[in-house]
């Protein structure tokens, strides 16, 4: 075998090389995305959530939820991604109606209050 054989052989791998060294990294990005929970934003941090009922007065926004998909998820993590999908809504209470049975989601009703 030449020179000439072997270089045109490593020619021929390397996009192939190239490929999988690619993939592995875009594989190793999205887990890294999925198992952290983005932190709550200033606006979350100022929502009241409660079980009680909300004064008559408060404006209704709609149903926000907040998931954790995190294999190592909590309650805690689920509950500020519902604060900060309140928050998006321009709420300042959210009403807790249901949590899943893993406590990685919740869900609610969103208000703004006086």
């Amino acid at each position: 075998m030449n020179n000439s054989d072997r270089s045109s052989r490593a020619e021929k791998s390397l996009p192939l090389q190239f490929l999988f060294i690619a993939s592995a990294l875009a594989c190793a990005a999205a887990i890294a995305g999925c198992s952290s929970t983005p932190p709550i934003k200033p606006e979350g941090k100022n929502i009241k959530v409660t079980r009680d009922e909300v004064d008559e007065d408060c404006k209704d926004l709609g149903l926000v939820e907040g998931r954790n998909m995190s294999v190592k998820g909590s309650f805690e993590q689920a509950l500020e991604d519902l604060k900060n999908d309140a928050a998006l809504k321009g709420a300042n209470v959210v009403k807790l109606e249901s949590t899943s049975g893993t406590g990685t989601a919740v869900r609610g009703q969103a208000y703004l209050c006086p």
